[in-house]
């Protein structure tokens, strides 16, 4: 009886295949995961730190530099960093997973690679997206505004990013669904006679709500809002993202499930840098 043998070219072409099939879905996923990230866009990305391995990031402390007045036959002054290095640990890693059967592939009308990859990119942006607002818990000032946010609020939080001298471009808020409802209700901020635009507020691209006192406003979903809602206002450059392992796609054929097993998986940190520059708005019924 002969003994079945194994093409080592016909091995090596699936092998070959499986993972360009990957590859090809981890670029096609990576647009839509993009395009979902909402907070993720808005502050640091640190990920070139982390991309040669390692699971710390240390970030040297930024002193403060006076200017002195310089007095013939005195010695000059030298400032000198006085602070432990800024820590952003690269300790999330987390994962979407799929099985997709082959009866559902032949039976459905539908596009089901698409649909996964949309489902997966959402559920992993989602999750970045919620660490990055968990960092309200680290922000240098809480300011507290009632059952409904108003204008006053507003101001209230412009002087805490002032008095923590936070440069006046590259700020940010993003709110929640009431909040968001709370100042579309303040007339100075949407009315034509008071701004001279038509829906000054609403944007709707990227859903930017809107620029109030030069912070662009931004609605998201996942604003925390268990008794209290935590809206969260910050300088670009306060918050840090490093991404280790963008989304990377694996899958493998499963003869006992008759079908693809499909993981979308994805290595990261978030961390506050100047806890000065992120202020917390809160609001006392969710956000």
């Amino acid at each position: 009886m002969a003994t079945p043998t194994t093409n080592s070219n016909t091995t090596r072409a699936i092998a070959q295949t499986a993972q360009y099939i990957e590859e090809k879905w981890t670029r096609d996923i990576q647009q839509p995961f993009d395009k979902m990230l909402a907070i993720a866009n808005l502050v640091q990305d640190r990920s070139g730190l982390v991309s040669d391995g390692g699971d710390t990031v240390n970030i040297p402390f930024a002193i403060q530099v006076d200017a002195r007045a310089k007095s013939a036959s005195t010695a000059v002054t030298y400032d000198v960093p006085n602070g432990a290095p800024i820590t952003l640990a690269i300790d999330k890693h987390y994962y979407s997973a799929a099985l997709i059967e082959d009866i559902a592939k032949i039976q459905s009308s539908y596009d089901l690679k698409s649909a996964f990859q949309t489902r997966m990119a959402e559920s992993l942006a989602r999750q970045i997206d919620t660490d990055l607002m968990a960092l309200y818990a680290s922000a240098g000032t809480t300011v507290s505004g009632g059952a409904a946010i108003d204008d006053a609020d507003i101001l209230a939080v412009v002087t805490a990013l002032d008095s923590a001298n936070t440069p006046a471009s590259q700020r940010y808020g993003v709110i929640g669904h009431n909040t968001k409802a709370d100042l579309l209700g303040v007339n100075k901020y949407v009315a034509y006679d008071q701004t001279g635009k038509t829906g000054k507020a609403v944007d709707g691209s990227l859903d930017l709500t809107g620029s109030v006192y030069g912070i662009d406003l931004y609605h998201s979903g996942n604003v925390p809002t268990n008794t209290t809602g935590r809206n969260l206002f910050f300088h670009k450059k306060a918050i840090n993202l490093a991404k280790q392992q963008a989304p990377k796609f694996e899958m493998e054929y499963s003869v006992d499930q008759i079908g693809t097993k499909a993981v979308l998986h994805t290595v990261y940190g978030v961390g506050v840098e100047r806890a000065a520059s992120v202020i917390e708005l809160t609001r006392t019924t969710a956000a």
